[in-house]
């Protein structure tokens, strides 16, 4: 699998500050937003997207789940509740699995298959 270098990953908002932490460490997050946050810099420059790429950055968007606004520019939307991280779309690989946070990397969230 090919090394990944950028990412736009979006969660649910009802984290605790622990269960975000261990999200930041896990996947090697450089910066943590919520929607408005993202969607401001959406507005302000629809390249965003292609900046974050550029830049080699991974982005976690906290925001409420049932909040659609720009979702398509996730790359994974996962769902965090009870200690599990439920992948609930991703560009790269099947939605629908589900890993325990603490054992949760970007290899498992690009998996394919």
């Amino acid at each position: 699998m090919a090394r990944i270098v950028s990412a736009i990953i979006f969660c649910n908002n009802d984290l605790s500050t622990n269960v975000q932490a261990a999200l930041v460490r896990q996947l090697f997050i450089d910066e943590v937003m919520d929607g408005y946050e993202f969607d401001d810099r959406i507005a302000a420059d629809p390249n965003y997207p292609a900046t974050i790429q550029f830049n080699k950055l991974k982005i976690l968007v906290v925001r409420p789940f049932t909040e659609l606004t720009n979702r398509t520019l996730a790359d994974v939307v996962i769902f965090v509740k009870a200690g599990l991280a439920a992948i609930e779309l991703s560009k790269y690989g099947p939605p629908g699995r589900a890993s325990p946070v603490d054992r949760l990397t970007l290899a498992y969230l690009f998996r394919v298959g």
